[in-house]
């Protein structure tokens, strides 16, 4: 999936804020001293080698700014996570808020996630998940009132076989239509609505672990694969020891062999 160009300031921001550190330590230390090193005692070099030296504290200091915004946005989006208790504080959260919460809850599932800091989707992609050589395209809905319809997910389609990615994810606080997961049924799409959002949301929680199969009342859906992240549903043993016996499968069965307990 190509994005659009971003600068070295916004891709430093949504990386971990050591990388701006480190890049800092090296920049001062480069220019303070790995210029005079180079050029050693050569007159002519010398204007060089003072601006550089002049100049390395101001660049280290705004790498240290970049670490120190980048560890404040890291900080901002788990409180997103971190911060949910239900379905009602889900739908009050901002709309590009809600695009970093989304971003958060599934990097924390093992997905490298790609997003945008700017304020829109980017061709309708506002995500962009890796994981296991998968790419999946992901659009965020922040409906508080209108069940997202039919259209957005023929959209979506659309741009997730013209970008040749594996599936698509739309994801929305609220609902679905009747006609928008008819649509979906049998294609390398999925629908997460307010309640399967919200269980992502929770196996995110720190202190909650990702591996866990509970379905509670309040989250009255199917869980997500360990695996792969994809939505799973209730398949039967058909032979073995657990034979008769109901369980969680992938829904991407048999390319995902991901289970939980029932």
């Amino acid at each position: 999936m190509s994005r659009r160009n971003e600068s070295v300031g916004e891709i430093l921001l949504k990386s971990p804020w050591w990388i701006s550190a480190v890049l800092g330590v090296f920049a001062f230390a480069g220019l303070r001293w790995g210029v005079h090193a180079y050029f050693g005692d050569s007159k002519m070099a010398q204007p060089i080698v003072t601006v550089a030296s002049n100049y390395a504290p101001f660049v280290a200091l705004i790498f240290g700014v970049l670490a120190g915004l980048s560890f404040w946005f890291g900080k901002r989006r788990q409180g997103l996570v971190d911060q949910q208790t239900s379905l009602e504080s889900l739908r009050v959260v901002p709309w590009k808020d809600f695009e970093f919460l989304v971003a958060e809850a599934y990097r924390r599932q093992g997905y490298e996630v790609d997003f945008s800091l700017g304020k829109g989707a980017d061709g309708g992609v506002d995500l962009v998940l890796r994981k296991s050589g998968r790419t999946s395209l992901v659009q965020c809905k922040q409906w508080k009132v209108f069940s997202v319809g039919a259209p957005v997910i023929r959209e979506m389609f659309g741009l997730m076989t013209a970008e040749r990615a594996d599936d698509a994810i739309i994801v929305t606080s609220g609902k679905f239509t009747a006609e928008a997961e008819s649509f979906a049924q049998g294609k390398p799409i999925q629908l997460v609505d307010g309640k399967r959002l919200l269980q992502l949301v929770k196996q995110a929680q720190v202190g909650l672990p990702a591996s866990s199969s509970t379905v509670t009342a309040e989250t009255d859906a199917a869980p997500f694969c360990p695996f792969c992240g994809k939505a799973m549903v209730i398949r039967t043993s058909r032979r073995g020891k657990n034979a008769g016996n109901k369980f969680w499968g992938c829904l991407d069965y048999p390319r995902c062999r991901g289970t939980r307990d029932v």
